[in-house]
């Protein structure tokens, strides 16, 4: 079996949050993992290995390529390896070429084939082609999409979806990440059905993700959080056992997803602040 996963969503959404507690979750189950950051804020590995890894793309050296023999991979627990693509300073260059390098390096390095599961963390929203890099060039073979109920996210959810389709990837489900307000899980059930994509788990909100995360932690290595790592064990279940055609997406356009916004965005009137 080779699982190769795509996240993607909106900055912020907690995208890293996601693919470190499920690489971790699949390693413990004995599969061999390589989770990628595609970030050029190098933030997707820091919660495993405490200290900044040096990216791929920072050992670059034009027609020789970047060198995978310097400490690039690390192995922070047993059965998961882990490594940043890089990218350019800000303001500098180009984010999307700089995963298409690191990329490239890892599949010549063989990477590629020494582990059962590729996850890859992916600059929010699809802002240019150079982020669908690992669909386009065929490194992931399903993504999930990572969204909470707010107005921003779905935005960005449902524009990755279009981009998506035109690219006939494979989309397998969206992640929800509850911040629980008012009518929020009866939003993305609707969400989901509109644009006929399932959602594979649902994430509760939780402050104990922040404070462990604030600690450079994990949360599903926090001995006390059972409901958090449940959920995130479930996710990678899912992950490793979902197979077959997906279904045909359908995503929105401009005016028909500002009109759900309008039509289906609980009201301001008499909200609390709770799940209602």
């Amino acid at each position: 079996m080779k699982k190769r996963i795509a996240l993607y969503g909106k900055g912020g959404i907690g995208k890293t949050t996601v693919a470190v507690n499920t690489a971790l979750c699949m390693a413990r189950r004995g599969y061999r993992v390589l989770l990628v950051g595609c970030d050029p804020k190098q933030d997707t590995t820091r919660l495993l290995t405490k200290q900044p890894l040096i990216s791929i793309l920072e050992r670059y050296d034009g027609p020789c390529g970047p060198s995978l023999q310097d400490g690039l991979i690390a192995n922070p627990r047993p059965n998961l390896w882990c490594c940043e693509a890089g990218g350019p300073k800000p303001g500098v260059g180009c984010a999307g070429r700089g995963i298409a390098i690191a990329l490239n390096a890892l599949e010549k390095a063989g990477w590629f084939d020494r582990v059962d599961v590729v996850l890859y963390d992916v600059l929010g929203d699809v802002v240019c082609g150079g982020f669908s890099t690992p669909v386009t060039k065929g490194y992931a073979r399903e993504l999930y999409i990572v969204t909470s109920g707010e107005q921003a996210s779905l935005f960005a959810a449902n524009n990755i979806l279009a981009g998506m389709q035109g690219l006939g990837a494979c989309v397998r489900g969206l992640i929800y990440q509850e911040r629980r307000f008012t009518g929020e899980d009866a939003l993305i059930e609707t969400f989901s059905r509109r644009v006929n994509v399932p959602v594979a788990v649902k994430i509760g909100f939780s402050e104990r993700i922040k404070l462990c995360e604030m600690h450079d932690m994990a949360v599903s290595e926090e001995e006390r959080a059972g409901v958090e790592t449940a959920q995130f064990m479930a996710l990678a279940e899912r992950m490793l056992t979902e197979s077959g055609p997906p279904d045909e997406i359908y995503p929105m356009d401009r005016t028909q997803l500002s009109q759900f916004i309008r039509e289906c965005m609980p009201s301001v009137a008499g909200s609390k602040g709770g799940e209602s």
